[in-house]
């Protein structure tokens, strides 16, 4: 099974734009839940506290495998999301994919 972290800082500096956005990605992010079999879990978090050094979100999602992870990243769904995120929305990313046992 593989697990992928994704950690995200927003370009937004109001307290009340960077909480929407946030909201906004959630149930982007959440609606991808139904891309393939593989697809295990998709959970988004927000920070309790948005202030600096924290992040304001993480997605920990889990994958069957890595054609599960694969699929889902090539998905047009998925790539309809990422771009809305780079157009903007998203300052940096920190991204993590690692092996866990099932």
């Amino acid at each position: 099974m593989i697990r992928h972290v994704v950690a995200l800082q927003l370009h937004a500096s109001d307290p009340a734009e960077r909480h929407r956005l946030a909201q906004d990605i959630k149930s982007r992010l959440e609606s991808l839940r139904d891309l393939n079999e593989g697809v295990l879990t998709i959970e988004v978090h927000l920070e309790r506290r948005d202030a600096p050094p924290h992040w304001p979100l993480v997605l920990i999602a889990d994958f069957a495998d890595e054609d599960s992870l694969d699929h889902y990243q090539s998905h047009p769904r998925h790539r309809d999301v990422l771009a809305w995120l780079n157009d903007g929305v998203v300052s940096d990313r920190a991204v993590v994919d690692f092996e866990i046992a099932r």
